[in-house]
């Protein structure tokens, strides 16, 4: 059997005509005006014949929400008119090497002006009186010899070069609300007063209503400092030998689920000025065997089949909705892998360390708005990820169509899903600030 025949068109057709709904979002939400009339110091062109710095930069963010994961990706893109026309690019899409001088006009201070002030503008959109920050770091393997490319702790990788950056999510909205891009050799804690300032300018503290962050950042430095600002919190924290002796002397173990017990007691860990309030888990892994938590005894009989959780805290709620509230930080490692696997944060990188920073902190950029389409247009909380997203709502196949001097885009789509996406259009035409968000 002979394969299929094919021939080629003209036609200016698109697999992406779904990016409509997204431009829409991406107006409606003010975003667009914000960089365009509000938006401090962005880099102008080099001429008059230049690419617009907004136009460079809607142009990268839609190349991370299509999937792309280097700046050769950008740049295939170009030959796309459809998406050129959705966006209204009069010079359309830039080239790779466009893209690669408009990222080394970044510098440190650049990105630590215009990323807090664009986060600013976009959290003072959402109506959600307090949020729940979550603080991670992340490796990321690189492949070279670019600048801030160090060998430091790679736990998949052991002695390559990576990055490793600092980033605070908001719970409730699954977005980021800060993030740097930092050497490899940086411990997790490293450089987190300056991160933790410049994000107290985009949240105030008091909308923050919790801190949550592993065991990597449980020290004096970081608690005192959120106790200052009058910051709740809760921290997991390393079983350092005096903490095991004082959960193996303590006595007094409370039963909240089959197979799990909770403790909490004052103890000050080496290096505290102070003592802090204890929350310890533990867990029996003969009814919970794949359950998280350390051994800390197991040459003793009696404890030997019991896991243990730790966590630093001044919440005055029960031990058991501590760690109820603690597990659900779990939820920002699911975001650090949609952007690595969704939003190509591990590519991107370039020889100068601050362009590299400045392309993952648009790419963060992308994400919000994704997420605020999400939450907004498709009213679903589980969080479909951007890869599903992308199946969904943005590869649809598309043409345009000239009368005259009106130009229609005409989207290819069956009854059924007709309806799904005139649903979605309409909901995006009513979007308009401050957008509410629940706490739930």
């Amino acid at each position: 059997m002979n394969g299929l025949p094919y021939d080629f068109t003209d036609k200016e057709v698109s697999p992406w005509g779904g990016l409509r709904l997204i431009e829409e979002t991406y107006r409606r939400s003010g975003l667009k005006q914000y960089l365009e009339e509000q938006c401090p110091d962005l880099p102008s062109p080099g001429s008059n014949r230049g690419y617009s710095s907004v136009d460079l930069a809607e142009g990268f963010m839609v190349s991370t929400i299509l999937g792309a994961t280097r700046l050769a990706h950008s740049g295939t893109l170009r030959h796309d008119e459809v998406i050129q026309r959705i966006f209204g690019w009069d010079k359309g899409m830039a080239s790779q090497s466009t893209f690669s001088r408009f990222f080394r006009k970044f510098d440190q201070e650049l990105n630590d002006k215009l990323f807090p002030a664009i986060n600013r503008f976009w959290f003072s959109q959402l109506k959600l009186d307090k949020m729940t920050i979550d603080l991670d770091s992340t490796v990321i393997t690189r492949h070279g010899s670019q600048d801030g490319v160090v060998k430091g702790y790679n736990p998949k990788r052991r002695g390559r070069g990576s990055h490793h950056p600092l980033i605070a999510f908001v719970a409730e909205a699954k977005m980021v609300a800060n993030a740097w891009m930092r050497t490899g050799d940086s411990a997790s804690s490293t450089d987190f007063t300056e991160f933790f300032d410049e994000l107290l300018t985009i949240i105030p503290p008091d909308r923050i209503g919790l801190f949550r962050a592993d065991s990597g950042f449980c020290n004096e430095t970081i608690m005192s400092r959120l106790e200052k600002e009058k910051l709740k919190y809760i921290m997991a924290t390393r079983m350092m030998g005096p903490l095991v002796r004082r959960i193996f002397e303590h006595k007094e173990w409370f039963p909240i689920d089959e197979g799990y017990w909770t403790a909490s007691f004052e103890y000050q860990g080496k290096g505290w000025s102070k003592p802090r309030r204890m929350v310890v888990v533990r867990k029996d892994t003969g009814k919970h065997p794949d359950t998280g938590g350390k051994l800390l005894f197991p040459e003793i009989q009696e404890f030997e089949q019991y896991k243990y959780a730790a966590f630093a805290t001044n919440v005055e709620f029960s031990s058991a909705v501590v760690w109820h509230l603690y597990n659900q930080r779990a939820d920002c490692e699911n975001r650090i892998r949609e952007l690595k696997y969704d939003y190509g944060i591990e590519g991107f990188c370039m020889d100068d360390f601050y362009a590299t920073e400045a392309a993952f902190r648009w790419t963060m950029v992308a994400h919000n708005l994704m997420s605020l389409f999400r939450l907004q247009v498709l009213n679903q909380k589980h969080h479909p990820v951007l890869s599903t997203m992308r199946f969904q709502c943005i590869a649809i196949g598309s043409y345009l169509v000239k009368t005259g001097r009106k130009t229609t885009l005409k989207l290819s789509a069956k009854q059924n899903r007709r309806q799904f996406l005139e649903g979605l259009f309409s909901k995006v035409s009513n979007l308009s600030p401050p957008f509410q968000i629940s706490n739930a």
